[in-house]
C-alpha cells in the first residue's frame, strides 16, 4: 500500500501515463496528477515541528502558532521553503527571520523558494558564500570524499563549512554504514545545486565541470572494475551517484572526448543492472553520433555499446550484423576484443533459434582465450562462456554435458569470488533441475538466486529467478506460489520495458488459469504473448504461441476447427526450424487431439506417429528413459527367456500402483508378441510411448 509522491516544476510531464489534464479526485488511476499549491496551515505547522526534532536541538522556544502561519504565508507554505525556515528558526526569532525574508523577496517576489535560500545563504561567512558555487556542478547531491575531491577544497576547511550549511538547512548528511559504506552522502536542498550554478561565471564553470567529468570517469571505471569482485558495494555507491554519473557523461559525449567511449561502457553496466533501459538506450545513440576510426579501440567500444544495446532489445539480426562488422574490423591475431565478440556473435546465434551455430562460435572463443594471458577477466570470459555453451546444451536435450559446462563455470566464479557471476551459475543449475523434474532442487537454488539478485539490485535477474521459482511452484501444483512468481517477475519488466521477458511470464499465466478451468482468461494471457511475440518476429515462439491457443480452443466442441487452423499454422513454422529446438512433437500430439474430435481416425494415427518419433529423436529423451532403464532391460530379455518374466512380476504390481497400467498392458502384450507400434501405443502418453519405441528397436536390433 505505499505510495510514491514526486514533486517537479515541469507544467507538463510529456509521459503517456500523465494525461494533461486534471484528474477527479476519487479517480482510479496508477498515476494521478495534482497540482501542488503549498500545505494546510495545520499540515505546514506539524511538518514544521517534525523538522525541529532533527538536529541540532533547538536554542529556542517554539514560536506562536499565528507568527509561523504568517512567516509560512510569505513563503506559499512549500515544504522545501518551509525546511530552510526551520533551520533558522532553531536559534533565531522568528520576526527577525520574517524581516529580512520580505527584504529578500523584494528582490525576487514571484520566487518565495530563491528568497528563503538566499536567507540561509546570508548566514554562511563570505568565503563559504564563494566557495559553495562550486556545488553548483553536482546533481543534487554527492558521497562526502567525492565532493571534497571535486571542489578540492581542504578537509580542514570542508569539515567546518559542512557545520553551516547543515544548520542553515542547506544539506543533509545522510550515513549509508548500514548499506556497507563507511562514507556520508551529501544531500543539497533541491533548489542549491541549480541556484549556485547559474551564479558561477563561464570560466568557474568550464574549470569545475572539465574537472568534475574527469573525476566521475575515473570513478566510473573503478566501479566497473569494482562491481567484479565487490557488486555489493560498488552498486550502492552507483546508485547514489547516478546523476552524477550520468550528467558526467553526457557531457564528455557532447564535448566529443576521449574516453566517452569507456565511460558510456563503465555507465552503462550500471544501467542495464538496474534496468533503466531507457538511459542505456540513450547513451547509445548518442555515442555513435561521435565519428572514430575504424579498428581503434574508441570504435570497438561504441560499435560493441550499439550492438549489446541491440540485442538487448531483441534486435537480433541487426546486433548480429553489428558484431560481424566488429569482427570483420579486428585483426586476426587472438585478442581479448575478438574473444569478446565470437562470444557475443554466439549469443545472437542463440536467440536466432541456431544452437548448432551457437556452439561453433562459442567454441572459437574459447579457442582465442586459450591463447591469451590468464588474467582475471580473461577467465572471467572463459567462465561467461562455460554458461553460455551449458545453456545451449540445455537447449537441446544434452544435460549431462550442460551441467558439466555449468560446473567448470561455477568453479570459475568461486576462485574469482564473483558472487554475482555464481548467482547466474547457480540460477542456471536450478534451470537445468527444473528439466529433469527436480523441483525441491530448483525451488532451493533459485530462492537463492532470487536473494542475491534483490541485494545487487538486478531487477532483471530477479525476475528471471522469480519466474523460475513459478515453473517449479507450478509443477508441485502449488498454483497461489507459481501465480504470485509469475505476476512479480511480468510486473518487474513490464516496469523496465522487458516485453520478451513480461511474455514468458504471462504464458504461464495463461498455463495456470487453463489448469484452473478459468478458459476464457487463458485466452486472453495467450492472445496476449502472441501479440507480444509477434513484436520480435520469433519464429519458434509464435509457433509455441499457435499451439498453445490451439491446445486450449480444441476443449470448446465449436472451436474445434479454428484450433485446427491455429495448429497447422504453428505447424508450418516448426517444420522450419532446427528439430533440436522445435518441440514438434507437441504439435503433433495437439493434431492428432484435434483430429479425434474431428473423427479423422487415419490422422489421428498418422500424427500419433509422427509426435512419438519427432520425441525419440530429441536428445532428452534418453534421460526421461533413465528411471524405466531396468524395466527395459529386463522385457527385452525376457522376450526370448521365459525364466526372465517371472523377475518382471514385482514390476507390474509397483506399475499398476502408480498408475501405470496402461504401460504394463503394452509391454505384456510385447511379451505375447504383438509388434505393431500403433496398437502398443494406442492408451500411451508421449513418455509412456517412448519406452515402447525403445524396447522395440532393442528387440528388432536382437534379431
Amino acid at each position: 500500500e505505499s505510495r510514491v509522491l514526486l514533486t517537479t516544476r515541469a507544467p507538463d510531464l510529456r509521459h503517456r501515463d500523465y494525461p494533461n489534464y486534471p484528474i477527479a479526485i476519487g479517480r482510479r488511476s496508477r498515476h494521478v496528477s495534482l497540482h501542488l499549491e503549498g500545505l494546510q496551515p495545520d499540515d505546514a505547522v506539524n511538518y514544521f515541528q517534525s523538522l525541529l526534532k532533527l538536529p541540532p536541538a533547538p536554542r529556542l522556544d517554539l514560536p506562536f502558532r499565528n507568527d509561523l502561519l504568517a512567516l509560512f504565508d510569505l513563503v506559499q507554505r512549500l515544504p522545501s521553503a518551509i525546511g530552510l525556515l526551520a533551520a533558522q528558526l532553531k536559534d533565531r526569532q522568528v520576526l527577525d527571520v520574517r524581516k529580512e525574508l520580505e527584504e529578500l523577496m523584494v528582490q525576487s517576489p514571484d520566487n518565495p523558494l530563491l528568497a528563503s535560500l538566499n536567507l540561509s545563504i546570508n548566514r554562511l561567512d563570505p568565503e563559504a558564500k564563494e566557495w559553495i558555487k562550486r556545488l553548483g556542478v553536482f546533481q543534487s547531491g554527492a558521497m562526502e570524499p567525492y565532493l571534497i575531491a571535486v571542489t578540492e577544497i581542504d578537509e580542514t576547511r570542508w569539515y567546518k563549512l559542512k557545520e553551516q550549511l547543515e544548520a542553515t538547512g542547506l544539506i543533509q548528511v545522510e550515513s549509508l554504514t548500514n548499506s556497507g559504506v563507511l562514507d556520508n552522502f551529501i544531500k543539497f536542498h533541491p533548489t542549491l545545486a541549480p541556484i549556485m550554478w547559474s551564479r558561477a561565471t563561464s570560466s568557474e564553470k568550464k574549470q569545475i565541470l572539465n574537472f568534475y567529468c574527469q573525476y566521475y570517469f575515473q570513478l566510473a571505471r573503478y566501479l566497473y572494475i569494482k562491481d567484479t569482485d565487490n557488486s555489493f558495494l560498488a552498486r550502492v555507491i552507483a546508485k547514489r551517484e547516478l546523476p552524477n554519473l550520468l550528467f558526467a557523461v553526457g557531457s564528455v559525449i557532447e564535448s566529443g572526448g576521449e574516453f566517452a567511449c569507456q565511460f558510456v561502457e563503465s555507465v552503462n553496466n550500471f544501467l542495464r543492472n538496474f534496468g533503466l533501459n531507457k538511459d542505456r538506450r540513450e547513451l547509445a545513440k548518442r555515442l555513435q553520433q561521435i565519428k572514430f576510426e575504424v579498428g581503434s579501440d574508441s570504435w570497438y567500444l561504441a560499435k560493441s555499446i550499439l550492438g549489446e544495446q541491440s540485442w538487448s532489445e531483441k534486435y537480433y539480426s541487426q546486433a548480429w550484423e553489428i558484431f560481424q562488422e566488429i569482427l570483420a574490423g579486428l585483426s586476426e591475431v587472438p585478442s581479448y576484443q575478438r574473444c569478446i565478440t565470437l562470444g557475443r556473435l554466439g549469443r545472437c546465434y542463440l536467440s536466432m533459434e541456431q544452437p548448432q551455430e551457437a556452439l561453433k562460435q562459442y567454441q572459437l572463443s574459447l579457442d582465442v582465450a586459450s591463447n591469451l594471458d590468464q588474467d582475471q577477466e580473461v577467465k572471467r570470459q572463459i567462465g561467461i562462456l562455460r554458461l553460455n555453451i551449458g545453456d545451449v546444451l540445455a537447449d537441446i536435450g544434452e544435460y549431462h554435458s550442460a551441467r558439466n559446462s555449468y560446473e567448470e563455470a561455477l568453479i570459475i566464479s568461486q576462485d574469482l569470488r564473483d558472487c554475482r557471476g555464481e548467482a547466474a551459475v547457480q540460477a542456471q543449475i536450478g534451470s537445468l533441475e527444473l528439466r529433469q523434474n527436480k523441483f525441491t532442487e530448483a525451488i532451493k537454488l533459485h530462492k537463492a538466486a532470487f536473494k542475491t539478485f534483490q541485494k545487487l539490485n538486478e531487477p532483471d535477474m530477479v525476475a528471471v529467478s522469480s519466474h523460475q521459482l513459478g515453473i517449479a511452484f507450478q509443477a508441485l501444483c502449488l498454483w497461489e506460489e507459481a501465480e504470485k512468481s509469475f505476476r512479480i517477475a511480468a510486473q518487474i519488466n513490464e516496469q523496465y520495458g522487458d516485453v520478451a521477458g513480461a511474455v514468458e511470464s504471462w504464458n504461464q499465466l495463461g498455463l495456470i488459469c487453463k489448469n484452473l478451468g478459468k478458459l476464457p482468461e487463458a485466452e486472453e494471457w495467450y492472445r496476449k504473448v502472441l501479440e507480444g511475440d509477434r513484436r520480435f518476429d520469433s519464429k519458434i515462439n509464435i509457433a509455441k504461441d499457435l499451439s498453445n491457443i490451439a491446445n486450449l480452443l480444441q476443449q470448446c466442441p465449436q472451436r474445434v476447427n479454428e484450433a485446427q487452423l491455429l495448429a497447422e499454422e504453428s505447424l508450418e513454422i516448426m517444420q522450419t526450424l532446427d528439430p533440436a529446438v522445435a518441440d514438434i512433437w507437441k504439435i503433433y500430439d495437439i493434431l492428432s487431439q484435434i483430429s479425434d474430435k474431428q473423427g479423422d481416425l487415419s490422422k489421428v494415427q498418422k500424427y500419433r506417429r509422427l509426435s512419438r518419433h519427432s520425441r525419440a529423436n530429441f536428445a532428452g529423451t534418453h534421460y526421461a528413459l533413465r528411471q524405466y532403464a531396468q524395466l527395459m532391460s529386463l522385457t527385452i530379455k525376457a522376450v526370448n527367456d521365459v525364466e526372465v518374466r517371472q523377475q518382471l512380476e514385482p514390476f507390474w504390481d509397483q506399475g499398476i500402483q502408480l498408475g501405470k497400467q496402461n504401460l504394463v498392458a503394452a509391454i505384456r502384450q510385447i511379451l505375447n508378441g504383438q509388434r505393431d507400434e500403433d496398437i502398443l501405443c494406442e492408451r500411451l502418453d508421449i513418455e509412456e510411448a517412448q519406452v515402447v519405441l525403445a524396447i522395440l528397436g532393442q528387440v528388432e536390433e536382437k534379431k
